[in-house]
């Protein structure tokens, strides 16, 4: 009898590890919030249970429900996909204690990779690190980052995502810093704890995707993702440009050597901070990553099945001989939000124009109609495109955003559009400043997609600036949380007014 697997996420992650479970002759089963009822991700399931709620915390970060749900479907595995629950030691923990398959890290491994003061001194023994530790006080942090120099950055010790992260450049700027970031953290994590290292200042931002077994740990190349605003990632690439051989040998090397060390399973990833030649080890995320279709462009290889495999006490099928990386492939995430402001949209899909074409693949849940919850991360489609080069990839991702409709809501793709155009991005010369020091729309971008007309007046128009930035909607808003609409385009005047 086909085993039955219960995808504990949502929208196009959840898609995502249902076809690959059909593929396998694996039953791929469904949860979803009242908020998700109409989810493209139900329909791609052969069952599904309603689990109640509209916000995480009354769903999908709902433990007994998911358990629950597991058991009454009958489902062997739990695919925990990215975000909510799919680094929470407990959870793999408990699907043990109750006979069910996690597929991902053992609960040990898992332990350690979201413990980060304790990953970074086991990952110290085989992997440089930079200078700093977890503190216990106010005074014990000023001692430190008085030792270390500033700048600093306080990060928290059981998060990620961003949260809990504050950079620190002087002793007058910690207090103040180090409160925030406990606060943010115990209420994102659960936890107050932090830790302070030396801040890398305009790193970039390199991860190596690693799969591993019980006998075998292998690596299936690089990914640059050091396009990012907030440190959430916004466009990934594969291979990075800033590597030389020698260079990427010996950061995979390293990525290899941490995972042994904590003894890790199934597929997961080893983030670096790279500067100046020198790379430094940084966390470890144990859980399929946003941007895993990028490393399976260029290297042809199903991560999700091979998560299955591993899973399912099978091992690896493929060994690292069996890794070529071929050509490039890049990514973008595309989120409803304000093109200008990066403002959260919610609201309903008119109309849905995918790109289609050899070497185009994008992941969504999106279809017309559909009504996007506020409840959410605000991601709605990743869009991969490979080329045989890199130049020939990031052709076809900025023809590809242009003819990628969205219409009802407003969406990212004019910013990647701007991105892609940039001089420093099709250089290759950039890092995780790229955002901030990026020229504003101009007429060298090209046709503005239709998506972001639905969110500004119609007789707006772009055109290129020449005049003092702060009439500049582009570079005054687009990195604040400020209304837009206050920062307009009079075409009476040919003017920017506020």
């Amino acid at each position: 009898m086909p085993k039955k697997l219960l995808i504990a996420n949502r929208g196009e992650i959840a898609i995502r590890v249902a076809r690959t479970c059909t593929k396998m002759d694996i039953k791929p089963c469904a949860i979803y919030s009242d908020a998700d009822k109409n989810s493209l991700h139900v329909k791609y399931c052969d069952e599904s249970i309603d689990i109640g709620g509209s916000n995480p915390s009354e769903s999908y970060l709902r433990l007994d429900k998911i358990i629950d749900a597991a058991k009454r479907l009958g489902c062997d595995l739990i695919h925990p996909g990215y975000g909510f629950l799919s680094e929470n030691p407990k959870f793999a923990e408990i699907c043990k204690k109750e006979g069910l398959i996690f597929v991902g890290p053992p609960f040990e491994a898992m332990s350690v990779s979201g413990d980060k003061a304790r990953a970074r001194k086991i990952a110290s023994k085989v992997a440089p690190v930079v200078d700093g530790q977890e503190i216990s006080n106010e005074s014990h942090a000023m001692t430190l980052a008085e030792k270390i120099g500033y700048p600093v950055i306080l990060k928290a010790v059981e998060g990620g995502g961003g949260r809990g992260l504050r950079i620190v450049n002087s002793p007058e700027e910690l207090n103040k810093a180090l409160i925030s970031s406990i606060n943010e953290s115990t209420i994102s994590f659960g936890s107050g704890r932090i830790y302070i290292e030396k801040y890398v200042q305009n790193p970039r931002h390199i991860e190596v995707q690693i799969l591993a077994d019980h006998l075998n740990v292998i690596q299936l190349g690089e990914r640059e993702c050091s396009i990012q605003r907030r440190h959430q990632k916004l466009i990934e690439e594969s291979p990075s440009v800033a590597l030389t051989s020698e260079m990427r040998s010996a950061i995979t090397k390293a990525a290899i050597a941490v995972m042994k060390e904590i003894q890790y399973q199934n597929a997961g990833t080893v983030e670096f901070l790279f500067k100046d030649g020198k790379f430094y080890f940084m966390e470890v995320n144990a859980r399929i990553q946003v941007e895993h279709p990028v490393t399976e462009a260029v290297t042809r290889v199903d991560i999700v099945e091979q998560q299955l495999n591993i899973a399912l006490g099978n091992g690896l099928s493929i060994r690292q001989d069996d890794i070529k990386i071929r050509g490039h492939a890049i990514e973008c995430r595309i989120n409803t939000e304000h093109p200008l402001t990066f403002v959260p949209f919610a609201g309903t899909v008119k109309k849905l124009v995918v790109p289609t074409g050899d070497g185009i693949r994008v992941d969504t849940a999106l279809y017309s109609g559909y009504s996007i919850p506020v409840f959410y991360d605000s991601l709605i489609a990743k869009m991969i495109c490979f080329g045989n080069n890199r130049i020939e990839a990031i052709e076809k991702m900025k023809t590809s955003l242009k003819s990628f409709r969205i219409s009802g809501i407003p969406s990212t793709i004019p910013f990647h559009i701007s991105a892609l155009n940039d001089k420093r991005f099709v250089e290759g010369k950039y890092d995780t400043s790229f955002i901030e020091k990026m020229a504003p729309f101009s007429s060298k971008d090209g046709e503005i997609p239709a998506a972001i007309f639905y969110v500004l007046p119609k007789k707006t128009k772009f055109i290129k600036v020449e005049e003092n930035e702060e009439y500049d909607p582009w570079m005054k808003s687009r990195f604040d949380w400020i209304n837009t609409f206050d920062v307009m385009y009079n075409n009476n005047t040919n003017r920017w007014i506020r």
